[in-house]
């Protein structure tokens, strides 16, 4: 019911939900990682070695081309969903106990290829290791890799002494390989992720600096209308309309400001910033001492910090007389007001954005004979 009509029609649909997943072993492919999966598939063109040799030699044995092709084909798929599935199935299994169980699968299928590939059956043991390395940590998979390459060397070599020597590469050195490649990738991905980490709280940071800036000069601009207009709307109704006209002139305006700067593409201009501070400075009674707008090397900078410097002096100074001047690399605002130092500066958070911007020049306030001064110097060595 709603205002005494009563609305009729189809109910709006639920909230999509997804189904539940009951069941350790069940949906084994929902969340299946297909590019961790053809990252690990590439290093099985390694089994091709192992293959040729072992068909060159038993090609003409009854079956024994299906058996071999079984055992391959049953390790390969195991292996590659081994990868795949890592992070769900089964599914409310710790992943230490889904490492394991995968280990110990790849362990079975490598022991019942030795009947089909004999002593080529150790080309199994690296994808071991390297299933390891993706998804067990270090201290895990080290004293695993080495445990394992100890038993397969220990059985060749009871077996097939002359076949040592290459075991122990197949069986030590290329798992060790593929273990120090997982963690250099690890620590890349990490310091990428750090990275990132830290460009985005730069980019608030600035965002925050910048809204800072915009808003913190059209407010108090707006607080001061505000005033005029509410003194004036008695004694001078137009005066007072032509304030409040101002003011939402400058509401607009801060609102696209800001928006604009949400989405990093406003830099202010150094004349809009002189105009801007002309009218702050005649709106809160202060008598403004502007240059014209000429071309100077550092524009950008130069506008956000008239606009901000022009705010202190407004919002802190109670000044009567201010002063700005320009140069192509400096920026000087003097005030007849109250003032503040370097000290009582620290603690302003627009002066602190302003310097936050500074990648190289200075930024120096001075206090003598009543006038405050803050300097901005971008000199050139």
């Amino acid at each position: 019911m709603d205002n005494g009509v009563r609305h009729r029609g189809v109910a709006p649909p639920a909230p999509r939900q997804e189904p539940e997943v009951a069941g350790v072993l069940s949906a084994p492919l929902r969340g299946f990682n297909t590019s961790n999966t053809l990252f690990a598939g590439v290093w099985l063109v390694f089994l091709a070695p192992a293959i040729i040799a072992v068909t060159a030699d038993h090609a003409h044995a009854p079956g024994f081309l299906s058996a071999e092709a079984g055992v391959v084909l049953i390790f390969c798929v195991a292996y590659l969903f081994s990868i795949g599935s890592a992070s769900y199935f089964p599914r409310g299994w710790s992943s230490r106990s889904r490492v394991a169980a995968r280990w110990a699968l790849l362990v079975l299928v490598a022991l019942a290829s030795i009947p089909v590939f004999g002593v080529w059956a150790v080309i199994f043991v690296p994808y071991l290791g390297a299933l390891l390395a993706y998804l067990a940590p270090v201290r895990a998979a080290l004293p695993a890799i080495l445990a394992t390459g100890t038993v397969v060397l220990a059985v060749v070599w009871r077996t097939s002494p002359a076949d040592a020597p290459g075991t122990a590469i197949i069986a030590f050195g290329l798992p060790l390989l593929v273990l120090v490649l997982g963690v250099l990738t690890r620590r890349k991905e990490a310091t990428t992720k750090l990275e990132r980490d830290l460009d985005l709280a730069r980019q608030r940071e600035d965002i925050a600096t910048d809204v800072h800036d915009l808003l913190g000069h059209t407010l108090t601009v707006i607080n001061l209308k505000s005033e005029v207009a509410r003194r004036a709307v008695d004694n001078d109704p137009e005066q007072a309309k032509h304030e409040l006209a101002e003011i939402a002139q400058l509401s607009r305006q801060s609102l696209a400001e800001v928006r604009a700067t949400v989405t990093r593409m406003r830099t202010p201009t150094l004349a809009g910033e002189l105009e801007a501070a002309r009218r702050a400075l005649s709106t809160s009674g202060i008598a403004a001492h502007l240059p014209e707008c000429a071309p100077t090397n550092h524009d950008a900078l130069f506008s956000w910090a008239l606009r901000e410097l022009t705010t202190n002096v407004i919002r802190h100074s109670g000044a009567r007389n201010c002063w700005v001047t320009l140069t192509p690399d400096t920026l000087t605002v003097a005030d007849d007001g109250a003032g503040f130092t370097s000290t009582t500066a620290d603690h302003a958070g627009g002066l602190a954005g302003l310097q936050s911007r500074l990648t190289e020049g200075a930024l120096l306030i001075t206090r003598e004979l009543g006038r405050t001064t803050v300097t901005l110097s971008m000199g050139r060595p």
